[in-house]
């Protein structure tokens, strides 16, 4: 029973066998490991550049409707300044043709009042 024993127990090749083969397994992991880590990188990277673009876009666009909302807004201002300098504009010219009626009536008046 000794010898069967005996002859179960790994010698020194035959552990060196094992190691290399165990070796040889855990590289072959390592390497999908790397692979995989690389693709998962990969993929990372392209869904990042996805939205980035799409960050882009959408800030494109909000940029250009603060643009246009802005230039409406302005119109809008420009448009009520312009009514306003109408409105008063046309105020003043009543009053100076009040005035210049007047004014002449004041020089009618002095000056039919001085012949008479």
């Amino acid at each position: 029973m000794a010898e069967h024993h005996a002859s179960n127990v790994p010698t020194g090749d035959s552990i060196l066998r094992e190691i290399a083969q165990k070796e040889r397994e855990l590289q072959d992991e390592l390497s999908k490991a790397q692979q995989e880590a690389a693709r998962l990188l990969e993929d990372a990277k392209r869904e990042a550049d996805g939205i980035l673009a799409k960050a882009r876009e959408r800030a494109s666009r909000d940029m250009s409707d603060s643009a246009q909302a802005a230039a409406a807004e302005g119109k809008g201002i420009a448009e009520q300044v312009l009514a306003r300098a109408r409105t008063d504009a046309e105020a003043i010219r009543k009053r100076a043709a009040e005035r210049m009626n007047n004014a002449v009536d004041l020089v009618v008046r002095e000056v039919l009042g001085g012949l008479s």
